[in-house]
């Protein structure tokens, strides 16, 4: 497998790479779930910028509209942390070096978040590894800090994302190697018609991009498979062997940049995503 020519090399070394992030004020952000750590990444110039701890095992990142960044945190179920800093599993809120955890009772193993169309926070809790099957969709009130089940008895729930209007949710499925599809209308999410089967691995991030294509990163095939908004393959980003990339989000003004975190080498890798073809 030949990687793509136009990869860059963002940053290598830094531990288990997950939950890549792009906030507001154009700060590349991912975690080191490995060392228990959000990692600001230099965009431009490659490199770290600074860290902050977050013990246990942070996963996904979502920034809500204060600007503050929130952590899916799996508390070290998924992996062993280096950090000592002790947590549970739930949400933890970070302000610039400020770290507030957020549990969410009945949570193991919080993976993905996003802010949903309801402004709370959405987030998969598939549990650790070998016992995935009675994974949960849950969503919490930043305000209230009240949580709701919206699916259960899924399979290894992963990575999710909103389409643009934010009523179409894209959900991955890792351990079944499929994506599912459900639409946010009156308060109720709504199953819509199968979504895509990955042809190589399981899904784990998701991102969407300003044309409405579909990128998902497929750790076990060492690639990006790319779907149209009818669930139909696009693409194939293969990015070489030993690669395993986690997740992906798009960066820059127009989101012409796809940004994936490869966990092998513990790598931050950057590509273009404007005008993907097969």
């Amino acid at each position: 497998m030949t990687p793509l020519r136009s990869l860059r090399l963002l940053a290598e070394g830094i531990g288990f790479t997950e939950g890549p992030l792009v906030t507001r004020d154009g700060r590349l952000l991912v975690v080191a779930l490995s060392r228990g750590l959000v990692v600001e990444i230099d965009l431009e110039r490659g490199g770290v910028r600074g860290a902050v701890e977050t013990g246990g095992g942070p996963n996904g990142l979502a920034e809500t509209d204060d600007g503050a960044v929130w952590v899916a945190q799996n508390a070290g179920a998924v992996t062993s942390s280096r950090s000592s800093r002790p947590t549970r599993p739930g949400l933890q809120r970070v302000v610039g070096d400020a770290v507030l955890d957020v549990p969410v009772p009945g949570t193991r193993a919080p993976n993905d978040v996003v802010v949903g169309p309801d402004g709370r926070l959405w987030f998969t809790d598939p549990g650790p590894p070998g016992d995935t099957d009675h994974g949960r969709l849950l969503a919490l009130d930043p305000a209230t800090g009240e949580s709701e089940t919206l699916l259960d008895e899924q399979d290894f729930p992963n990575g999710l994302a909103f389409d643009r209007d934010t009523t179409t949710l894209w959900l991955a499925h890792t351990e079944e190697g499929r994506i599912s599809r459900h639409r946010w209308e009156d308060g109720r999410l709504l199953p819509l018609a199968a979504g895509p089967r990955l042809p190589d691995g399981g899904p784990d991030g998701l991102a969407l991009d300003a044309h409405g294509l579909l990128y998902a990163a497929a750790p076990a095939a060492d690639a990006v498979f790319v779907y149209a908004p009818t669930g139909e393959l696009h693409a194939r980003l293969d990015l070489g062997e030993r690669t395993f990339p986690t997740n992906v989000c798009l960066a820059g003004p127009g989101g012409e940049q796809l940004v994936v975190t490869a966990a092998r080498g513990g790598r931050v890798l950057v590509l273009p995503a404007s005008g993907v073809t097969r």
